[in-house]
């Protein structure tokens, strides 16, 4: 049955650029401005934990605040001349202690950084980015936080504007079964064995629904597992879309030969499987909206087609 071919998957196992966005921990998400240690004036030197936090302070356009960034943080272009505080774990806590921050902004389930955030009294407040309404939180509290809240409510509300454009535009229209693939292994191998694909519990799961379509995961909770070759023949996606390219940086036709090896599935027999590439596809941050507006694209009726690419 289902369950003996989705087996899940422990964050170890996800290419280390991954590990930021598709290890979320399922905890009590509630009111984001609940226990948030809110600056009591503007922050000065702020500390980004995360890209997705990095490029909403941009944003929010307090860009000239940020001092500090990880290694992944290179949107908007100017971020990645900011001073390095490490990777997405291995945070370089003598290097944040030498910017002298006042403040700082973490994920989570970055729960390793608050003793040491505590002990030098650096405020910070905490983010999640499990789905698209935690992104628009995440947007509003961070503009609270950084003393640009109207800023803030602007961006949120022209995201949600543009989510209930989208699903009104979608909502007339034959709802496709999607199968989005985030990661997988042996990328060029000609074959498909492992796919890592969202389930309900992922921003990606919010976007394809608002974009038109039925994730075909749509009863896994788990945010990412993984699923093997035999498990996408039977659910039999009508589209797969794969973004393995934005992060690994194959050729597209590498990536789009792979699945011709699963010739009886419909997303392939029918020429539907899309390469994704683009550096916002990874990032649960304020440019999700160009994720919607390609599966959108994709997911509108289209007659029988090539395989294609989305750059």
């Amino acid at each position: 049955m289902r369950d003996t071919i989705i087996r899940f998957v422990s964050m170890l196992t996800i290419p280390i650029l991954l590990l930021l966005y598709f290890t979320f921990f399922a905890g009590n998400r509630g009111n984001p401005f609940d226990e948030q240690r809110l600056p009591s004036r503007p922050p000065q030197r702020i500390i980004s934990f995360a890209p997705n936090i990095t490029e909403i302070l941009f944003e929010l356009g307090k860009g000239d605040n940020v001092i500090g960034v990880t290694q992944f943080c290179k949107y908007p272009p100017e971020a990645a001349a900011r001073e390095k505080i490490g990777g997405n774990v291995d945070h370089n806590y003598e290097a944040i202690l030498r910017l002298r921050p006042d403040f700082a902004i973490i994920l989570r389930e970055q729960v390793d950084v608050k003793p040491f955030l505590d002990k030098h009294s650096i405020r910070y407040i905490t983010i999640g980015s499990e789905s698209v309404g935690e992104i628009i939180d995440a947007i509003r509290l961070i503009s609270k936080a950084t003393f640009v809240q109207e800023k803030g409510d602007s961006i949120a509300q022209s995201l949600r504007r543009q989510l209930a454009d989208m699903s009104t535009i979608a909502a007339d229209t034959e709802r496709p079964k999607v199968l989005f693939c985030v990661s997988r292994d042996d990328i060029r191998s000609g074959v498909i064995t492992k796919v890592f694909a969202p389930g309900t519990s992922s921003f990606y799961n919010d976007l394809i629904k608002a974009a038109g379509g039925v994730n075909v995961l749509d009863d896994v909770e788990q945010p990412y597992p993984v699923i093997s070759a035999e498990a996408i023949i039977r659910l039999n996606p009508d589209i797969i879309v794969d973004i393995s390219a934005s992060y690994l940086r194959p050729m597209p036709e590498a990536v789009r030969g792979d699945w011709r090896s699963l010739k009886n599935v419909s997303a392939v027999s029918t020429g539907r499987v899309y390469c994704l590439s683009g550096d916002y596809l990874m990032i649960p941050g304020p440019r999700f909206g160009l994720i919607l507006e390609d599966l959108r694209s994709i997911f509108a009726p289209l007659p029988d087609a090539p395989v294609q690419d989305v750059q």
